[in-house]
């Protein structure tokens, strides 16, 4: 296992990077402000490659990996964790599982299109009454000859309000437990599906997110995703890819209360000297590139153990748990070292801390993480 980055690792960070200050950064404090998503943006950043190298070319992508992808989500982060949000969940979300789980009909009817940002996907799985408790879903799919008829809602859909497509998963058989869930894709602007976008978020602002309500919606067989009755197992593996490369979003906000910490101290004085001179402040920064480098370093990891085909449902649990632990600290002591200018929207770091508390409730909350760690602890 080689935790070092190749020549190409390194162009795609440049790359990234430079796009993220160039085309994103002066975008995004409009979008936080009006809560609105940057598509010219986006579709610059599948211009550029930059929405699933890791995909065949065949379907658009660079053949690469997906630690290029983690890299990517990193440094869109460090610039808006909205945006990064929104690219994750199309690209991995959606489009990974798609890849994994599609038919060859499927996969060459939305992928090229999802990688080159020409379109925007979603994944539709927590409900009002199914947050952690996932298998207790309440839309149904109900057969009718070649066609299923959905009936339910979903709440909280990152990317719901602009997504051209989403992939739906419901209940197909009133089994208890993993059996009886079937995944769809449904396109946007079906007969029987509703979405209303959700405002007043406390922070990934500028990332739609929203409520879809299905009223006898009609599909046909052929867009389910994989096999009927196998959705939750699907499920369980995307909340897995979901809980390993999300990570690459957190530290890179952590990354970015870091950096901008580390300009701040060396500049503010205090006493008649720069703050980077006193030891309290010295700690702080140290606990933060602590955090971050073990982080990172973890993630890329787990991204090998997953590119290996190894089962990672312990290790994405401790990768999740530990990172945005670590995201929100870091912006709390961001905060915290630029006193009360932390306070104010100008110097960034308290929407910092907006946008880091979502990623200890997303994707599976904190407490989930840890009940999963030693349940599988428990069972070696």
């Amino acid at each position: 296992m080689d935790l070092g980055l190749t020549s190409e690792h390194q162009m795609i960070r440049e790359t990234a990077r430079r796009f993220a200050r160039q085309e994103l950064e002066p975008m995004v404090a409009q979008c936080e402000s009006q809560e609105c998503f940057p598509l010219e943006v986006f579709r610059k950043a599948g211009e550029l490659g930059l929405l699933g190298p890791f995909f065949p070319s065949e379907y658009g992508g660079s053949d690469s990996d997906l630690l290029s992808n983690a890299i990517i989500i990193e440094e869109l982060a460090k610039v808006s964790a909205s945006f990064a949000m929104s690219v994750d969940v199309s690209a991995i979300y959606f489009g990974y599982n798609l890849f994994k789980l599609g038919s060859q009909e499927q996969k060459t009817k939305y992928l090229p299109d999802i990688v080159t940002g020409k379109k925007l996907g979603c994944f539709a799985l927590t409900e009002p009454n199914a947050g952690s408790d996932t298998l207790s879903l309440a839309t149904t799919a109900k057969r009718q000859g070649e066609h299923f008829i959905i009936n339910g809602s979903k709440i909280f859909i990152t990317n719901a309000p602009i997504a051209d497509y989403f992939m739906v998963v419901t209940r197909t058989s009133p089994r208890d437990g993993i059996k009886g869930g079937t995944t769809f894709i449904v396109e946007r602007g079906s007969e029987g599906m509703e979405v209303v976008e959700m405002h007043g978020k406390m922070g990934v602002k500028s990332s739609p997110t929203g409520e879809i309500y299905f009223h006898d919606l009609k599909v046909h067989q052929r867009q389910i995703l994989g096999q009927q009755d196998q959705g939750f197992q699907g499920m369980m593996r995307s909340l897995n890819m979901e809980r390993a490369m999300a990570p690459a979003m957190v530290i890179g906000m952590a990354q970015d209360c870091l950096d901008r910490s580390l300009a701040y101290v060396k500049t503010r004085e205090q006493f008649g000297r720069p703050i980077a001179e006193y030891q309290l402040i010295q700690a702080k920064l140290a606990e933060m590139a602590m955090g971050i480098e073990t982080s990172r370093a973890y993630l890329h990891k787990v991204i090998w153990m997953v590119e290996n085909g190894m089962d990672v449902t312990k290790e994405a649990a401790i990768l999740k748990c530990h990172s945005t632990r670590v995201a929100t600290n870091a912006a709390l002591e961001a905060i915290q070292i630029h006193g009360g200018y932390g306070y104010m929207q100008e110097y960034g770091v308290e929407r910092a801390l907006r946008d880091a508390k979502l990623m200890e409730i997303g994707g599976g909350t904190n407490e989930i993480q840890l009940l999963v760690i030693a349940r599988e602890l428990l069972r070696a």
